[in-house]
């Protein structure tokens, strides 16, 4: 056994094939999950404002000092956090990376260079986008 080689490493990064494809679905979907929170964001933002408007004419509702737009603000940026903690602990935990566990947010920046290093131990290559891995050609 070579002495510099860290065991527990090693056994961190024995990832099946299936479980990064999984966690390349997971990162995948995330642009189309971004997409929906900016079409959702101005229905919001104008939904809120009609309905304080509503009632409470002619000024709308207000909060603490602050308008129901700028409540729903608040909540929607709490849900994408929300979402990219949730993503990045799936994938985090598909990859047995302990890393991405322990930050999933600011860890998903490292996600794709992750699976493509795990890939290429595997044999395997990315085959686009939104393809699956696909074993090397050599």
């Amino acid at each position: 056994m070579n002495p510099g080689v860290n065991d527990e490493k090693l056994s961190l990064d024995s990832v099946s094939v299936e479980d990064l494809n999984a966690a390349l679905r997971v990162f995948r979907r995330l642009p189309l999950e971004l997409l929906g929170f900016l079409i959702l964001l101005p229905i919001v933002c104008i939904g809120l404002s009609r309905l304080g408007t509503a009632l409470a004419p002619p000024y709308g509702v207000y909060v603490f000092g602050q308008g129901l737009v700028t409540w729903g603000l608040l909540l929607m940026l709490a849900l994408l956090y929300g979402l990219f903690w949730w993503r990045g602990r799936q994938v985090g935990r598909l990859l047995n990376d302990p890393d991405i566990v322990a930050s999933p947010v600011m860890s998903l920046l490292s996600v794709p260079g992750l699976l493509a290093e795990r890939a290429q131990a595997l044999g395997m290559e990315w085959s686009g986008f939104y393809g699956p891995l696909r074993p090397r050609r050599r």
